[in-house]
Order: structure tokens, then C-alpha cells, then sequence
């Protein structure tokens, strides 16, 4: 098997950060809400890895390791979350509207479902101005009950629009499960039954989230709308220690190193199947004893 080590360490270095994040949610360190995404890394790394200079990116609340991915620095993200620096536009855009300038990320909403008119929107002043490049949206399985998720799916397949729809499939919104909230979604016969292209992958596993990613942009950039679904796991589930949730597994802690559970669910637990225990321990050491964000 053939490997980017840089990938790899990119999965986790987000994850070293969102560590320190959480340590400092703890003390109450921030004025605002931060909601984490441990378990979210490795589709971060590679969306990063697939965008090309023209595209551009809509994310939601979670949008911590998509930030960090497209930024890469966590001093950056904290000057935003300390409502120290402001952005271009001078508005403070704290957590849940993070889109920190010159990643790329042209939009992010705390509402729900907000973002998806915004990115079509994105993408049909591409196609009408013939601009190059590709818009990603990104969803979750909570958000695609609003309207405004079949209405941006069905606009962009009416326009062709170079739109890829991410749709983050956790099994968790807000505080509910989807056997809790709703019946069962089958997002692949939507998008064939509007001749959406369709494309199902593991979250956690950065080759796969890679290989869809850029076929779904290939796919874009030829006026072909794509819906990726990423099952994927969110271990801090809601918002990890603050607010917090009773389920919520507040026991994540720093010094019991980076993987949070010993399982395929968890890219940095997967980046140390692929590696070996030797050459991952190495990579884990450097975090640990280079801790300049």
C-alpha cells in the first residue's frame, strides 16, 4: 500500500490540536461554544488535499477540522475563538461561523441547513460568469431533513452546477440518534431518482474520503453535481465538554494519547494500523515535543 506520510500526519497533528482545544474547553477558556470534530480528521485532510486553488468550501458549525485542515494552524483558529482578530469583512466570526480568510472557505453558518443555498448560489455565478472551479458544501444526516438540503440538490442538478454536496452521516444530531428522530434516508435512491451522482465512503479512512472526493470533483467541474455520503463517527458528539450532553464521553483527555478508541472508526487509530506501531509512535513523539501551533 502506498501512503502520503505528510496526510498522515496532518490527521494527527488536527487531532493534537483539537486535544489541546478540548483541554482548554475544560478550563472554560473561551467566552463561546466550540463544538469538536475527534473522529472528523481524516475527511478533513483529504477535502484539503483535493481542492484545487478555484474551489471553494461551505461549512457548518463543526467546522473545526475543516479550518484547521485548509489554515493549518491552530493559532490562527484561537485568535478567533479568544474574539481577538476579526476578519476581513470586520465581523468577529468566532466558532460557529468559522471561515477564516485565505483557506478558501468562502461561507460558514451555525444554522441548519443554511449553507446549502448559499453554495449553489456560489455555483451558479460560476457557471454563469464561466469561472473555474468547484464549490463543496458540506451537510450532516441532521441537516438533510430541511428543505433547503432537497432544494439545493434538485436546483443544482436542474443547472448542472459544479456543486459536490459532503454529507456527514454521523447518526447524531444535536442530542438524537436517527432511529430516535426519523425513518431511515436512502440518500443514494434520492440522487439517482434526480440523476444526482451518488457516492458512498468511510470518513475515517483518508484514501477512500480522497479517491471520492476527487471523483466527485471531477465529476463537478464538468457540470455534474455530486452527494458524497461519509459514514463517520464523531466521539465528542455534541459539543464535548461544553455544553455537553449526559452521553457525552467527557473522559477524553490529552495524556491518554491521540487515538480516542481502538477501533477502524477512528482515522488516527487507522493512520497507526497503516504505519506500524514504530514509525506512528515516532510521528507522535514529534507533536508532542514540537508543540508550536
Amino acid at each position: 500500500m502506498t501512503y502520503d506520510l505528510g496526510e498522515f500526519s496532518d490527521i494527527m497533528l488536527i487531532r493534537f490540536w483539537q486535544h489541546k482545544l478540548n483541554e482548554m474547553l475544560k478550563k472554560k477558556e473561551f467566552k463561546i461554544p466550540v463544538h469538536l470534530a475527534f473522529g472528523h480528521e481524516a475527511s478533513a485532510v483529504a477535502l484539503d488535499r483535493s481542492m484545487q486553488p478555484d474551489d471553494l468550501l461551505c461549512l457548518t458549525h463543526r467546522n473545526v477540522a475543516y479550518n484547521l485542515a485548509r489554515c493549518k494552524s491552530l493559532v490562527e483558529l484561537l485568535k478567533h475563538y479568544s474574539l481577538s482578530y476579526s476578519s476581513i469583512s470586520g465581523a468577529f466570526m468566532g466558532s460557529m461561523n468559522l471561515a477564516i480568510d485565505g483557506s478558501g472557505i468562502a461561507y460558514t453558518s451555525s444554522i441548519l441547513g443554511n449553507n446549502l443555498g448559499v453554495a449553489a448560489g456560489f455555483a451558479m455565478n460560476r457557471t454563469l460568469t464561466h469561472k473555474p472551479g468547484v464549490i463543496f458544501v458540506l451537510s450532516g444526516d441532521g441537516a438533510i431533513e430541511e428543505g433547503s438540503f432537497w432544494e439545493a440538490l434538485i436546483f443544482a442538478k436542474s443547472h448542472n452546477l459544479p456543486l459536490v454536496f459532503v454529507v456527514e452521516n454521523n447518526d447524531f444530531s444535536l442530542s438524537s440518534s436517527i432511529s430516535q428522530r426519523r425513518c431511515q434516508i436512502n440518500l443514494g435512491s434520492i440522487c439517482a431518482g434526480i440523476g444526482v451522482q451518488y457516492l458512498l465512503s468511510n470518513g475515517a479512512s483518508l484514501n477512500e474520503c480522497k479517491k471520492a472526493f476527487m471523483i466527485a470533483r471531477d465529476l463537478a467541474v464538468n457540470d455534474n453535481p455530486v452527494c458524497i455520503e461519509l459514514n463517520i463517527s464523531t466521539f465528542c458528539q455534541h459539543a464535548g465538554p461544553t455544553p455537553g450532553w449526559p452521553q457525552d464521553p467527557l473522559s477524553i483527555d490529552i495524556k491518554n494519547g491521540l487515538i480516542i478508541e481502538n477501533n477502524p472508526e477512528d482515522p488516527v487509530y487507522l493512520v497507526r494500523e497503516i504505519l506500524g506501531d514504530l514509525a506512528y509512535n515516532e510521528l507522535s513523539e514529534k507533536l508532542f515535543n514540537n508543540d508550536n501551533a
